[in-house]
């Protein structure tokens, strides 16, 4: 009867702790959001509704949206308990492909939930023109398809904008950054790990990789911003590793090539420049906050000055100020809050001193920002209210006044002492040191010299050696590389960080192999081996175990390898293939 007892009281706690997590749990959240912002006519869209502690009961109605057409849906659910907290969170995805081209909006939907109105954030989507692959034969298409992307093809000189290239495919086996040219254009970095999705493309199923870059237009006129090409090897063939893991057997390498976009720059006007213009281009807002208020003249006040937004903020500078004449003003600090990647949205903060130079002073006068806004297509100028000021006075202070306290005539008396005798005494006499050039110290001394010379012509030589002849120094290079890629891998997989691991085996690889059959590094790819190392007289042990280390490189991309122990097991074997290539060249 006991027992019973406690079972029902353990129970009865058990619900009151359940009961009260659910009322303890944060308020309901409601947000939807696009799986990506640019989608090609053909390509499929997610759209995703998230409820996070709210049940909806029932999956939600979607509105329709012009220019997209739902294919698919499903739905998910998740519970978790923090700190005693329980949370619900369930999701909708709904499937969508575009029927036109341009801009799509999704305004805010607002849904009912347990009694209360939820609301989402608007969305935005561009759809772009389609993707076409080339068909070879009746029903195939090509394995890989390269598409550049750009927000819009209209835009002005010095407006950053971001520009992405996807890479559709169905079977990777290994691939190196694609190349875009583009005159008239600076482009930022690819990004080494790209994004990474599915999608539906004309009704076939794609991996895709995504390089986000900030492009740049440095000159007016009609521009092309293209082509763009990337070598990969496409999978042909899979077999098993020695840990009986699905691998790349057999690749076959592929340049994806896309075509320009036609870019039309237009240079800013030259009408209506507002005098705090100094280069701004984008769309900003600001703050402006100082202190002290309460200060006297010639007292520091530091202003505070941040401007947030779109556009090259590593090159915004603060503008003269008009109405700050009575302020003494000193160079200003600044940094760099980035919201993204691409570099392009943020917040850059000054910090200026200045100091009012009078006592009439009795605010800090308005800020003014000016900004060529790419979207409005003019000249803004955006002010902050002045800030109120107090100003004292300084009281002067009495400059030092020397006053003698001695007696008239001392000072004449004091010199008169000041003049002493001679010497009339010579003192001890001492035996004098031979003359320097006498002194063995000395003669040793003056045979450094020319083991010096000597020295600094071997190094000269040393020095022009290697400087004309470019592989020594690529090979010294490239031995300092992999030296230091070998430590890193230890560490990498002590650390089980597997991509990490197989990128930097990857990248050793491509170093080394670069450095024997004089290529650049990253143009190395798998194909390489059998069209370069073999002809060359590689031994078939090395050429297998590289295909082996670049199939495994290519697998972990989609299968990465879990386990601390089998990551130390390939350092081995990536020590042999290097040295084995470093011997034959």
């Amino acid at each position: 009867m006991v027992c019973a007892q406690r079972v029902l009281t353990r129970f009865f706690a058990l619900f009151v702790f359940l009961g009260v997590s659910f009322t303890l749990s944060a308020a309901p959240k409601f947000t939807a959001s696009f799986d990506k912002d640019t989608v090609s006519m053909g390509e499929s869209v997610e759209l995703t509704l998230k409820f996070e502690d709210a049940d909806p009961r029932q999956q939600p109605t979607l509105p329709a949206i012009n220019g997209l057409k739902v294919v698919g849906q499903r739905q998910a659910q998740n519970f978790s308990s923090i700190n005693g907290e329980v949370h619900r969170e369930y999701s909708f995805t709904y499937t969508l492909v575009p029927t036109k081209e341009g801009d799509v909006s999704l305004p805010g939907m607002q849904l009912e939930v347990n009694g209360q109105k939820l609301t989402s954030a608007p969305l935005k989507l561009k759809v772009v023109k389609s993707v076409n692959p080339p068909v070879a034969g009746a029903a195939a298409v090509q394995p890989a398809i390269l598409q550049l992307i750009v927000p819009k093809n209209e835009i002005y000189v010095g407006e950053v904008f971001p520009a992405e290239l996807r890479l559709y495919f169905r079977d990777l086996g290994n691939i190196s950054l694609p190349q875009i040219l583009g005159e008239g254009f600076t482009m930022g970095a690819l990004p080494q790990n790209p994004d990474r999705g599915t999608t539906v493309l004309n009704g076939e199923r794609f991996n895709y990789l995504s390089f986000r870059f900030p492009v740049t237009a440095v000159k007016p006129g009609e521009l092309k911003l293209g082509p763009a090409s990337c070598a990969i090897a496409i999978v042909t063939r899979y077999g098993r590793n020695l840990f009986g893991e699905n691998v790349a057997a057999e690749t076959r390498p592929v340049t994806v090539t896309n075509e320009a976009q036609t870019m039309i720059v237009h240079a800013l006007p030259k009408e209506n420049i507002p005098p705090t213009f100094n280069g701004a281009i984008g769309q900003f807002n600001l703050h402006v906050e100082a202190g002290p208020t309460n200060v006297a003249v010639g007292d520091p006040v530091t202003v505070k000055v941040q401007i947030s937004g779109r556009g090259a903020l590593d090159a915004l500078s603060l503008p003269t100020q008009p109405g700050w004449r009575e302020f003494k003003s000193y160079a200003p600090s600044s940094k760099v809050d980035l919201s993204d990647r691409l570099g392009v949205e943020g917040t850059k903060t000054f910090e200026q001193v200045v100091a009012p130079q009078n006592a009439d002073v009795k605010e800090l006068p308005q800020f003014d920002f000016s900004f060529f806004d790419t979207e409005q297509k003019t000249y803004r100028t955006i002010s902050t209210p002045a800030i109120p000021l107090s100003v004292r006075p300084t009281s002067a202070t009495p400059q030092p006044t020397v006053v003698s306290a001695g007696t008239p005539g001392a000072e004449n008396q004091t010199s008169l002492k000041e003049i002493g005798h001679i010497k009339p005494q010579l003192g001890a006499l001492q035996s004098a040191q031979p003359p320097l050039i006498r002194q063995p110290g000395f003669l040793i001394l003056q045979a450094f010299a020319p083991a010096l010379w000597l020295g600094s012509i071997f190094l000269r030589r040393s020095k022009d050696k290697l400087a004309n002849n470019p592989k020594l120094r690529r090979r010294r290079a490239v031995d300092r590389i992999v030296a230091e890629g070998l430590q890193q891998l230890s560490a990498q997989a002590a650390a089980n960080k597997s991509d990490d691991f197989f990128a930097t085996t990857f990248r050793l690889l491509q170093e080394r192999l670069g450095e024997q059959v004089d290529l650049p590094a990253s143009a190395i790819t798998e194909a390489v081996v059998d069209e370069r190392l073999k002809p060359a007289g590689v031994a078939a042990e090395t050429i297998t175990l590289l295909h082996e280390l670049f199939q495994t490189c290519n697998q972990a991309r989609y299968a990465p390898v879990r386990s601390p122990q089998k990551l130390a097991a390939y350092i081995p074997k990536v020590e042999t293939a290097l040295t084995n290539l470093q011997k034959h060249g």
